[in-house]
């Protein structure tokens, strides 16, 4: 398994603000918004290709608080990824969600520790 991405997922009750903010007064560009279910979920990027990713969730019982949530990790490799970091002591958070061109899983640690590990499809 290769880790092919490594960059900051932001929590924010209102992503459009935030994606807002970052924008205007970081300089950022809206890349993409994925459609993964229960979340708003947006990718940014900077002219130094770096990236930061904002999410809101509408899951009843997420009690994420505003700010950074954790890291997204992308993988050439989702199933080896995620006994990877299972090694790590994370688990797989709910079940992965998978489109036709990727797949991805919020991981947990027992240290409140929150990664999303995400495959693009070749």
């Amino acid at each position: 398994m290769k880790v092919t991405d490594f960059y900051p997922i932001i929590y924010a009750e209102d992503i459009e603000t935030e994606i807002k903010r970052y924008t205007e007064d970081f300089g950022f560009t809206l890349k993409h918004k994925p459609r993964i279910e229960f979340l708003d979920y947006a990718v940014l990027e900077n002219d130094n290709k770096r990236r930061v990713d904002i999410v809101c969730s509408h899951f009843p019982a997420d009690s994420f608080k505003n700010g950074f949530l954790g890291m997204r990790v992308n993988v050439d490799d989702f199933e080896e990824g995620v006994s990877y970091f299972e090694k790590q002591g994370y688990s797989v958070f709910g079940t992965a969600h998978e489109t036709d061109s990727s797949i991805t899983a919020l991981l947990t640690k027992g240290d409140g520790t929150y990664m999303v590990l995400f495959n693009h499809k070749k």
